[in-house]
């Protein structure tokens, strides 16, 4: 059967198969040709590239783009132009950042759709290193934390990769240029300097497969950096050292050797290593014969100009071994009081201390001195002047560096006046200003004059004809001057003085003396000045504040210019004018003219297109010279009902929140579900976890805590929004749910919160956000002893309430030992004749004589030495306790003498009882030991004594919260 063109069916057929034969085979040859071309200009735009040219590079991957390549080909050509995009830009070192942003949203849209990890190729890592290069190497950016999420899935990638050796290199270049981004070789760089400290456990992978001893050394260095800074376990902090010594053996071959150097022996020098004493004790102090030893190595393996360290190793070693001394009043005494004062020093066995009288007054000199008003101490003379009294103190210095300091009293009164108190070793002086004194000096100053008032400093009563010299420092023809004037108070303690104009500020000083009562003061007076011209003020408004999409926003301006005094209406001038978007992109800029009243208008069209949220505007003076100012000029908004909600959860336990010690793997549970009911099933959830510090703060239950809101809060440290950790999109499952976990660091020193953030896109274009903050503490619980009162009459009954919570403040049942002593300060001290002074004999020596210890003889006999000096501890009472379900418990003892008491809670982490006692063991070999203590002082109106030593003045009340007409309990 024919057809009416006169083929048959099977005829027909056979010519369609036939063209489409030879259409297949017609471009065979061609797209062979085109692979060649596409291999070629790859290799050469890979050449390009690594030459560090990439706009080269960029213009040959342009050129392959145009031609027909497959899937794979295609995706590393869009690439590569992507990041060749920013490279190119970032090279040129200026501060557009339009190609940042149109290369990051291309790159965004490469790896955009990629969730399942067996879909992750190379070039899906390569997108991710470029990401976080081209937030992280411009020098204009170095955006860590944003860089820091993408560094971290590249890093994952190539640690899986079965290519070991490609793997291994682009393992260590992400490592070290995370460690040192290029173009940050600066003196002032240093590894951590923008927060860029990398996780130990990339470190350690890091030195599993580096192989070159410069690589290793170069990782080792960055560990020990890492440890000092982030702190860990004992034995992390323990291997600082190590690391140190790891990271210098490869010597000058290593380009971080001399920081290496450098760093291990500021270590030394500041904090020193970690030392586990036998008692359990940690003990960490600084060892300054090695930190010596490596400063002074530095300086013989390096030539000045050869490392940036060479003048900071200079100085390291200068101060490590040079003679110092320092003096330091901390107060100012009134006549009869006991003198205080406080020395230091270092290289030295003995200070020699020198008291002079002075009169403040009279023998400042700061005329002809280019000094500030705080410098004044120096300008005292003291030359010619007796010494009001000398000695010396033998600091039992033992050669190996280490600075010593000790608060000292004078064992004799000092009669009212001003002295300066002089510190020598050797060549090293210190001075300090003793005053005694009953009367003190108020400065007020304004513009033009300054008002000095003479008062009793005990009741306030003016001091009549005091003579009252004040000191003005001020800017005058290039130059700073002094200029003083002396002058009597009135009979109400005033005299006012007539200042210097300038048009700078000026610092004052001011001394009186009224017989022998003498005082001081400092302060400033600010001359107002401004610079020449008009300045603008500028009110910009819209028809309301808010718009949504498709509508037309109508904005006007008021200006008017303003010298200080009165406002002028400008008209006919031009102005110039930018909006911005929410994300800062540029909406429209143009140029506008003012009316006769000062006025302006215009317009702005708001399309779907536009994101929601307010929009600023910017004004600028015709030609963009100066900045006139900037305002927020509109909201678009768009509401629709949000569909559905979000909630983040980490698991519970027996009905409780599971609580997490450092190291141990946290995980989190993102619920969506439609707010007419059912999960939402398949949504796709962004994950953000940021990471910052956790200071756990606990305040006990009050009897007003109204009263207490403001104290309890204001102690509520805020510190940011944390650094993110981890960056993760999900799918939630058919019930809605998806599940995100991440590691913590095992052995640190510092407790963490971690706030988990899911993110989701509605209708509305409002990101939907659900968030949860996780705590993770070294601890699982903490103990808070509080005694019911503070003070207790000597045969009273003690009371100390105890109560235990985890970090999410649940109670918790946990047993402890609980130990009470009664403590007393002790000192021992070896007489010249070698025989240990203690007890009532050394207080006995104390009251006697003047200054204890006395004065060292003269040589070769050895003075007093310091054998022992810390709290004597008797027992009272040791007991096991065990808090109940509400996490509370109590404790009782009888302070049966006076004395200082101290309450000790010690047990461990693995204590808890019942469901609070975790599922697993902490991957940790020992539990942390919970500790907690609490004081109570016992004493009676005539106790003079408790063997306690606060270092300074100490009050203590009874308790916090007192009702009124009551006697309160005060100990001093």
């Amino acid at each position: 059967m024919r057809s009416p063109t006169g083929f048959t069916r099977l005829g027909l057929l056979a010519a369609l198969l036939l063209a489409v034969a030879i259409m297949a085979a017609v471009p065979l040859l061609p797209l062979r040709a085109q692979q060649e071309r596409y291999d070629s200009l790859r290799a050469e735009a890979e050449k390009r590239f690594q030459e560090g040219s990439f706009a080269l590079s960029r213009d040959l991957y342009l050129e392959a783009g145009k031609l027909q390549l497959n899937e794979d080909a295609r995706r590393w050509v869009d690439f590569r132009l992507a990041d060749t995009l920013w490279r190119s830009q970032a090279a040129t070192q200026t501060s557009d950042q339009s190609n940042y942003e149109a290369a990051r949203k291309q790159l965004d849209l490469l790896v955009r759709d990629i969730q399942r990890v067996e879909d992750r190729d190379r070039v899906w890592a390569e997108v991710e290193e470029s990401l976080a290069d081209s937030y992280w190497l411009p020098r204009e950016s170095r955006n860590w934390g944003a860089a820091w999420e993408h560094y971290q899935k590249a890093l994952e990638w190539w640690a899986g990769s079965k290519d070991l050796d490609l793997a291994r290199a682009r393992y260590l270049a992400i490592l070290f240029r995370v460690a040192e981004p290029p173009l940050a070789q600066g003196d002032y760089y240093y590894y951590g300097y923008y927060g860029n400290m990398i996780p130990l456990d990339l470190l350690q992978n890091g030195l599993k497969i580096a192989r070159e001893p410069r690589d290793l050394a170069h990782l080792h260095y960055l560990v020990a950096m890492t440890l000092r800074r982030q702190g860990g376990s004992v034995n992390d902090q323990q291997r600082i050292p190590e690391e140190f010594e790891a990271s210098l053996k490869a010597g000058k071959q290593s380009g971080w050797y001399d920081d290496a150097l450098y760093q291990y022996g500021e270590f030394m020098a500041s904090s020193g290593p970690v030392r586990l004493l036998a008692n359990g004790e940690i003990r960490q102090e600084p060892d300054y014969v090695k930190a010596l030893a490596l400063f002074q190595r530095l300086l013989r393996e390096f030539e000045k100009g050869e490392t940036r360290y060479y003048d900071q190793a200079k100085a390291q070693v200068d101060q490590i071994t040079n003679a110092s001394v320092g003096v330091s009043v901390s107060n100012l005494f009134t006549p009869g009081t006991e003198v205080q004062y406080q020395i230091n020093w270092r290289n030295t066995k003995r200070v020699d201390l020198s008291l002079y009288a002075v009169e403040l007054a009279r023998d400042t000199d700061l005329s002809g001195k280019d000094v500030g008003a705080y410098q004044w101490l120096q300008h005292v003379s003291i030359a010619g002047k007796p010494k009001t009294d000398s000695w010396t103190y033998a600091t039992g210095d033992l050669g190996v560096h280490r600075p010593g300091a000790r608060n000292l009293s004078l064992k004799k009164k000092l009669a009212p006046g001003a002295y300066v108190l002089v510190a020598t070793a050797g060549a090293a002086t210190a001075r300090d200003l003793l005053l005694v004194t009953d009367v003190a000096v108020v400065l007020k100053s304004s513009n033009k004059q300054a008002l000095a008032y003479v008062g009793s400093a005990l009741d306030g009563a003016p001091v009549a004809k005091a003579t009252v010299r004040l000191w003005q420092r001020f800017y005058d023809e290039g130059n700073w001057k002094w200029r003083a004037a002396s002058q009597q108070t009135n009979e109400q303690g005033i005299t006012v003085f007539p200042l210097v104009p300038s048009q700078s500020s000026t610092e004052l000083f001011a001394a009186s003396v009224a017989g022998d009562r003498q005082a001081f003061s400092l302060g400033n007076s600010y001359w107002g000045f401004r610079p020449p011209g008009k300045e603008w003020r500028i009110y910009a408004y819209t028809d309301r504040p808010a718009y949504r999409p498709n509508e037309k926003a109508q904005w006007k301006i008021v200006a008017r210019r303003y010298d200080g005094a009165v406002y002028s209406t400008p008209n006919r001038e031009d102005l110039e004018y930018e909006i911005r978007d929410p994300r800062g992109a540029e909406v429209r800029k143009g140029k506008l003219t003012l009316n006769a009243f000062g006025s302006a208008w215009g317009d702005l069209d708001l399309t779907e297109a536009m994101p929601l949220g307010q929009y600023q505007i910017t004004f600028w003076d015709a030609g963009r010279h100066n900045t006139i100012g900037s305002a927020t000029l509109l909201r678009l908004e768009e509401y629709k009902l949000p569909e559905f909600k979000v909630s983040v959860s980490t698991p519970e336990v027996k009905g409780r929140r599971k609580t997490y010690r450092l190291g141990e793997e946290v995980q989190v549970t993102v619920q969506a579900d439609y707010y007419f009911g059912g999960p939402v099933a398949n949504a796709t959830v962004e994950a953000v976890v940021t990471q910052s510090p956790y200071y756990r703060l606990w305040h006990p239950t009050r009897a007003y805590p109204w009263y207490f809101s403001d104290i309890d809060n204001a102690s509520r440290m805020y510190y940011g929004e944390g650094q993110i950790v981890k960056r993760e999109t999900l799918k939630t499952d058919a019930e809605g749910k998806a599940t995100l976990s991440f590691p913590t660091q095992q052995g640190g020193q510092q407790d963490l919160q971690f706030r988990v953030e899911a993110r989701v896109t509605d209708a509305s274009r409002r990101e939907i956000l659900g968030s949860d903050t996780v705590k993770v503490t070294r601890q699982r619980y903490f103990v808070y002893p509080r005694p019911a009162h503070n003070l207790y009459k000597p045969g009273d009954k003690v009371t100390v309430n105890l109560k235990a919570e985890d970090a999410n403040e649940q109670p918790v049942e946990v047993e402890g030992t609980v130990k009470v002593t009664r403590d007393h300060w002790w000192e021992i001290w070896r007489n010249p004749e070698g025989r240990e002074v203690k007890g009532d004999e050394l207080h006995r020596l104390k009251e006697r004589l003047p200054i204890f210890p006395p004065r060292p003889p003269k040589p070769p006999r050895r003075g007093w030495a310091l054998v022992f000096r810390g709290y004597k501890h008797e027992d009272i009472l040791t007991t096991r306790v065990r808090t109940r379900s509400n996490g509370e418990a109590q404790v009782t003892f009888t302070a049966a003498k006076e004395g200082y008491y101290r309450v000790a809670w010690t047990s461990r982490d693995d204590s808890l009882t019942g469901q609070d006692k975790p599922a697993r063991p902490v991957p940790t070999p020992i539990s942390p030991i919970i500790q907690a203590e609490a004081s109570v002082w016992a004493c009676s109106g005539t106790t003079t004594d408790l063997g306690y030593r606060s270092g300074g003045l100490e009050i203590v009340v009874d308790k916090d919260t007192l009702e009124a007409g009551k006697d309160a309990s005060i100990l001093v």
